[in-house]
């Protein structure tokens, strides 16, 4: 449902089901390298837990939305001042603005949503709505048969 991984069967049946977003080191059409950001999400009884990567991106340049049940997170990089005295060999590191959504397959409430940044990583607590949590119903007994 929520978890991603690269098996090519569940990426197979991602595209089935309109899951069409850019993948870490898929091109565009103009040639240039694009990429997606990869997120770990994990649910409890009381929330879903998603953390993603970012590092080198810039508190300020991070931005995290909720709409309808649908987590939006945004980031830009930016690219360091190039020295004209020096040849780039090689340039791997992204640059540039990206973002991935994810919706909650139950209701959530979007205003008390925390998200947290520490040492490179997002962390964003999306809790359940009351109604979509698991409860016990009392099974009572109809009937008096003695």
């Amino acid at each position: 449902m929520l978890v991603r991984t690269r098996n090519p069967y569940f990426r197979l049946i991602d595209d089935i089901f309109g899951d069409h977003r850019p993948l870490l080191g898929t091109t565009n059409e103009f040639g240039n390298r694009s990429f997606g950001l990869a997120l770990d999400v994990e649910e409890n009884e009381e929330s879903y837990v998603v953390r993603a990567d970012l590092p080198g991106v810039s508190l300020d340049d991070i931005s995290v939305n909720i709409h309808d049940d649908l987590l939006t997170i945004s980031a830009e990089t930016t690219s360091e001042s190039k020295d004209e005295s020096k040849r780039v060999l090689v340039r791997e590191r992204r640059v540039g603005k990206f973002s991935r959504s994810l919706r909650f397959p139950i209701p959530v409430k979007g205003d008390s949503v925390e998200a947290g940044f520490e040492n490179g990583v997002l962390s964003v607590t999306v809790p359940k709505a009351e109604d979509a949590k698991p409860r016990q119903i009392p099974v009572t007994v109809s009937g008096a048969s003695n």
